[in-house]
């Protein structure tokens, strides 16, 4: 059966608590918005050589998808200082050189899986800004959160590729923008699943011949 409710549009029925997890859900979704795809890791040793084929370029800096070169001209204190030139564009991968193995292949599809849920959480948990949520409804976002976790938690596997164990990989910006994303997706679906904010009984005119009713929500469909 379908529970079915009527929505109407109220500002935070819920009380301000709602904003707690929704604005943590939010920053983590835009920390991991900010990867260029790129900038995950910082990779040194021999692949580095058979990726660019220069032998004096001592890192790359590499991401799931492509990587990035580094420059001396990126340097702005010592010429043989080797830096990251942000202005670069980003470089797929030559799969002849690099081995896409299934390690690789399956923290991609983690990273693509977590920004799913995640991604759906933060829509709905937006919502609750405006409308009243059913008990099963917030319960919803609170799981979609701490799945999004999991799988950004998976994710991580890809620093145990074949590339990564014959070579030295240490975590870049991308990386750590995950580790934001997961400490503040946790938060986030724990605060939502340990409270349900009751919604606050909306201000309207005393009728008395009309008939006691719940208050209207959001509910997420109970398929039997």
């Amino acid at each position: 059966m379908v529970n079915s409710y009527s929505m109407k549009w109220r500002c935070l029925p819920h009380g301000f608590y709602t904003c707690i997890p929704t604005l943590l859900a939010t920053i983590g979704w835009l920390a991991t918005l900010t990867e260029d795809g790129c900038n995950y890791a910082i990779l040194e040793g021999a692949m580095v050589t058979e990726m660019t084929t220069n032998p004096d370029m001592p890192f790359l800096e590499v991401g799931m998808l492509t990587y990035r070169e580094a420059s001396r001209e990126a340097s702005l204190n010592d010429n043989d200082t080797w830096e990251i030139d942000y202005n670069q564009l980003c470089k797929y991968y030559n799969e002849d050189i690099v081995n896409i193995d299934g390690v690789w292949k399956f923290s991609k599809i983690m990273s693509f899986l977590a920004l799913v849920f995640a991604g759906a959480a933060v829509l709905l948990i937006w919502f609750s800004s405006c409308f009243t949520f059913s008990p099963n409804t917030w319960k919803w976002v609170g799981c979609e959160l701490l799945t999004a976790t999991i799988f950004k938690l998976l994710s991580y596997s890809w620093l145990a590729t074949s590339m990564c164990r014959y070579n030295s990989c240490s975590i870049s910006y991308g990386a750590r923008a995950d580790i934001v994303a997961c400490v503040t997706w946790f938060i986030s679906g724990v605060l939502v699943l340990l409270r349900y904010p009751r919604p606050k009984t909306a201000n309207t005119p005393t009728n008395t011949n009309a008939t006691p009713s719940e208050p209207s929500a959001l509910e997420i469909p109970n398929i039997t």
